[in-house]
């Protein structure tokens, strides 16, 4: 492969400058309206999602080389800009611990910290991860809303799900599930007078007490309530909402939040789809509204 020169070998570089800032926090990536993917699978989900990369990041010892020779190709073929970078610098900018030699910046979406429109556009079951400070947990969740056929996730509070490790976990799945990210906290009435108005039932996942899933009406617009483990949930939400419990076990105390997650929507997603008429319901009034 032919390789441009000169080869990126300083920090001061501005692409190399802003691919660190990405990779430091979310006022940052607000700041750029850009985070990162890495690796030959990141960017590869990237650009099977239909997403214009602003540019792609290249170690050059390894430019050459399968996968990152078809990975520049296709970016090359899209005319997204490619820059060669000294192999040792790359490993510095890469938020990984294992840095694969591929980093890119994405566009953020827009309106990603307003969550109004993710939930206006909703016509089924969201999720609203509320203070779930651990990234992978909320790229975990991500991915599995998109799985099981969720309309989108709130993150209210906590880890941004277009950091690093959260786009991570997500496993491409940040490409294509409408989601956004409330800064102020949980029970600001603006995020609760959203699902008021769109009619969203509230049910919260607790570790005891509450209804067992299959008691619980999945249909319709449902705002799925998750809390950080060890945290939980705040009462003024749970207050709202009808309590589900996941069933376990005797000696088993609870389940980790992103698996958690998953069962509660793999059991909706079950449900939803035995029920005979798929067509969204009229809106019930919703205890966000009270």
């Amino acid at each position: 492969m032919d390789r441009p020169l000169p080869i990126v070998k300083a920090m001061s570089h501005p692409r190399a400058a802003l691919a660190r800032d990405l990779a430091r926090g979310v006022r940052e990536r607000r700041a750029a309206g850009l985070f990162l993917v890495e690796g030959p699978r990141g960017l590869s989900e990237a650009l099977d999602a239909g997403v214009r990369l602003a540019f792609a990041l290249v170690a050059a010892g390894r430019a050459d080389r399968s996968p990152a020779r078809e990975i520049v190709e296709r970016c090359r073929g899209a005319g997204i800009p490619v820059e060669w970078v000294q192999d040792a610098l790359l490993e510095r900018i890469a938020p990984s611990e294992t840095p694969t030699g591929l980093l890119a910046a994405c566009p953020l979406p827009a309106g990603c910290d307003d969550p109004g429109p993710v939930l206006a556009a909703a016509e089924g079951l969201v999720v609203l991860a509320v203070r779930i400070q651990n990234p992978g947990s909320i790229g975990t969740l991500v991915r599995s809303a998109a799985a099981f056929g969720a309309a989108g996730l709130v993150a209210a509070g906590g880890a941004d799900p277009w950091g690093p490790k959260a786009v991570r976990a997500s496993a491409g799945a940040i490409h294509r599930l409408p989601a956004a990210r409330a800064e102020g906290a949980e029970t600001d009435p603006a995020l609760l007078d959203a699902l008021g108005r769109g009619g969203f039932r509230l049910v919260a996942a607790v570790p005891r007490g509450g209804l067992d899933p299959a008691a619980i009406d999945w249909s319709g617009r449902v705002a799925l309530l998750l809390g950080a483990e060890v945290a939980g949930l705040p009462a003024e939400l749970v207050n709202r909402a009808e309590a589900v419990t996941i069933p376990m076990a005797p000696g088993v105390e609870s389940l980790a939040v992103p698996v958690a997650g998953s069962v509660l929507l793999a059991l909706a997603a079950a449900d939803r789809r035995s029920r005979p008429d798929p067509t969204p319901t009229t809106p019930r009034p919703s205890r966000a509204a009270t």
